[in-house]
């Protein structure tokens, strides 16, 4: 079976989709175009450059995360040098050279408008699709400032419809909009939390539930207007941060899990 996938954003999340292409390939059902966003299009753009589950896991496995660090000098935390040089690792340079078709989102920042790239500079694309506001720099693309196109269209489905007609199969990786922020906690144990790597700084983490919520609500709503034909969203734990980029087992094992569930009874007449 052939289909068209979907890869949503999520952090550390996203890597829920390498357990999902584990259980595709196992059933043998062949993607033939890939829409994505942030992590969703970094794990499309790799499968899409001939990678299968196993050599992702490679990849991810030979990056050290010091190496994605570099100084930022557009008002963030994280430039995004470092993730240049990876990428020239392991991806070509242009969409046109990847083996199937591959759509990313993005937004401008300064117009406030989705971007969606399919063609042309592949390694700038990328680099804006999972540039979140205030923590990884802005990428120049031309005029444009690009970042994360999960404000905006966090699971493309719809943009998948301009590469292929095959089904669509979407994966949801996105934290849920009710969850909860221990307000009530003490500095103290806040405090000692955040020191233990448990949790993050307060600041942080409104910021990131602010960016949440609506993210979800769009989601839903360009859901309602463009189904897909299978939608498998893995039961990640609440507690699993985008940053958390040590939990990449659970997450994919989560991944592979749910679409094993959900591809069980997956049939398209």
């Amino acid at each position: 079976m052939k289909i068209a996938l979907v890869l949503g954003g999520g952090g550390a999340r996203g890597f829920a989709h390498i357990g999902v292409l584990k259980s595709l390939a196992e059933r043998g059902i062949e993607p033939v175009a890939i829409a994505g966003c942030s992590m969703g299009g970094l794990v499309g753009a790799l499968f899409a450059a001939g990678n299968d589950h196993r050599q992702i896991l490679k990849i991810i496995h030979s990056i050290k995360p010091w190496k994605l660090l570099d100084v930022s000098r557009m008002g963030s935390l994280i430039g995004g040098k470092g993730m240049a040089h990876e990428m020239e690792k392991y991806l070509p340079k242009t969409f046109e050279e990847l083996n199937l078709p591959l759509a990313v989102t993005a937004v401008d920042l300064q117009q406030g408008n989705l971007v969606v790239f399919n063609e042309g500079p592949l390694h700038p694309a990328l680099r804006g699709t999972s540039s979140i506001p205030g923590i990884i720099s802005p990428e120049k693309y031309g005029d444009r400032y690009l970042i994360d196109g999960g404000l905006l269209n966090n699971l493309p489905v719809d943009v998948i419809h301009s590469l292929s007609n095959s089904p669509v199969v979407a994966v949801d990786v996105a934290p849920p909009a009710n969850r909860n922020i221990p307000l009530d906690e003490s500095l103290l144990d806040r405090s000692k939390k955040i020191i233990r790597g448990k949790n993050r700084p307060m600041v942080f983490e409104l910021f990131m539930k602010a960016f949440d919520i609506p993210q979800v609500m769009l989601t839903e709503a360009r859901l309602a207007l463009n189904p897909p034909s299978l939608l498998i969203r893995p039961k990640l734990s609440v507690d699993l941060k985008m940053e958390d980029m040590n939990r990449y087992d659970e997450a994919i094992d989560a991944g592979y899990e749910a679409a094993e569930k959900a591809l069980e009874n997956f049939h398209i007449n």
